[in-house]
């Protein structure tokens, strides 16, 4: 079911948008990897020396000369993967909108590179304080030194490739395509294909009807103000179930609540406790910023921030809205073979439980088109590949809201567009396409 990692959904989230999270796991590997290899030098030399006599010949001061300098080389590469990660950062912020730099931080590679660079300092530094022991504890450093310089053999190349990221992440092309890639996932996930839907078996009622049968009412009120983040509607339905009630959602996960505003209702012929309110209210997670995990919406208004940027007149970069409007044209054409989630849940008797808010496919494609249609009034090019895309999606579209939705805004372009001063070839090029979109509704 699409709802079943929603419960540490923003738990994983937050992990995967921090520069922490990957890097402390490697600078305790580094930790862990220390002290094994100082345990197999102290306690296992005899019969390790006689294996690798090269590295065990070493000089102890020559080794302390040596993780040192290793040491010092780290924490300056480290400075300097810092410094490029900021300069990425300022430029992704300037360029493409302060909301990417999500993108930006929860990028694997950038966060394996820093724990890297931290994990060999550290274990040089272990290693170092390791040879200064005093008898009885006093070793012979071999494999110690030798995964050292392993491990900086390894930084080196991860120090070019990291290079080689950096300036290939902040390729426009690459940013709107991981942005499309996520919004891809989390379409997948929320929006099940209408091949692998499942029929339920469950007997419709009238959602007003059973409302206002219940006897009791009762607000469940939010805690703070914020976004809605996530609703565990899987918990929220067992909850229902268990109680004989009816629970109505006010909000979709996108939406922002006022402290004290009324957040769900609660519809009941028994009476309800505080601690069923207080669950109902722990189900539906709030936070200070929207989150992917259940609000599609969000990786569309991160392109349409791009493409707006994009068309301002301080960028002027029309080739990148483009790219964005191809994007947001697949993402509505793939919807037109999605299901949406459905507004009421039964329990296995058929009893409706849960009330939620839903989006529909007309929210989510006036999200994408509406405002980049408002800003490409005056540049032919984009309202053109506006239309293009229009008509492929009216291709697809196979019900009434789908299509209405094509009309709708080849209606408010076409209104636009005639209040514009357009050559006239760019008009008639506009104008074929506008009829050739009407053309293909009629059929």
């Amino acid at each position: 079911m699409q709802f079943n990692i929603i419960k540490y959904g923003s738990i994983i989230e937050k992990a995967r948008t921090s520069f922490w999270f990957i890097p402390s796991f490697m600078v305790l590997s580094s930790i862990v990897l220390a002290v094994f290899t100082v345990c197999i030098d102290a306690l296992y030399i005899e019969s390790i020396e006689f294996t690798i006599p090269l590295v065990y010949k070493m000089d102890i001061d020559a080794i302390r000369s040596l993780l040192a300098t290793i040491a010092g080389a780290m924490i300056t590469v480290t400075s300097i993967a810092f410094s490029l990660t900021i300069v990425a950062l300022t430029l992704a912020s300037s360029q493409f909108g302060p909301r990417l730099l999500r993108n930006f931080m929860m990028d694997t590679g950038t966060q394996v590179v820093l724990g890297a660079f931290i994990s060999n300092f550290l274990f040089c530094i272990l290693v170092f304080c390791a040879i200064s022991f005093q008898e009885p504890y006093i070793f012979k450093p071999g494999l110690t030194v030798l995964i050292a310089v392993i491990m900086t053999c390894i930084s080196v190349g991860v120090l070019i490739y990291f290079i080689h990221h950096v300036a290939k992440a902040i390729q426009a092309d690459v940013v709107i395509d991981d942005v499309y890639q996520e919004l891809q996932c989390s379409i997948d996930n929320l929006f099940p294909s209408i091949s692998k839907q499942k029929k339920s078996s469950a007997i419709a009622q009238s959602c007003d009807k059973v409302l206002t049968q219940k006897v009791n009412q009762i607000d469940v009120l939010a805690k703070c103000s914020g976004y809605v983040q996530t609703i565990e509607h899987i918990a929220l339905l067992a909850l229902a179930t268990e109680n004989k009630a009816l629970i109505e959602c006010i909000y979709y996960p996108g939406d922002y609540i006022v402290e004290d505003s009324v957040i769900a209702i609660i519809h009941s012929d028994n009476a309800i406790n505080k601690k069923t309110v207080k669950q109902v209210s722990d189900f539906i997670l709030l936070g200070a910023y929207r989150t992917p995990v259940q609000d599609p919406e969000f990786a569309i208004h991160q392109l349409v921030e791009i493409a707006l940027r994009a068309l301002s007149p301080g960028i002027n970069d029309p080739y990148t809205a483009i790219t964005c409007v191809d994007k947001l044209n697949s993402v509505l054409c793939g919807l037109t073979k999605r299901v949406f989630p459905a507004r009421q849940h039964y329990d296995e008797a058929g009893q409706l439980r849960l009330v939620c808010k839903v989006l529909t496919f007309d929210d989510i494609a006036r999200a994408a088109f509406d405002q980049i249609r408002q800003e490409a009034t005056n540049n032919v090019s984009v309202t053109i590949r506006l239309l293009n895309s229009l008509n492929n999606l009216i291709l697809f579209a196979n019900t009434n809201e789908q299509k209405n939705f094509v009309i709708s805004q080849t209606k408010m372009i076409d209104e636009q567009q005639s209040k514009q001063p357009v050559a006239k070839a760019d008009s008639k090029c506009i104008g074929f396409r506008i009829a050739k979109i009407f053309s293909s509704i009629s059929e």
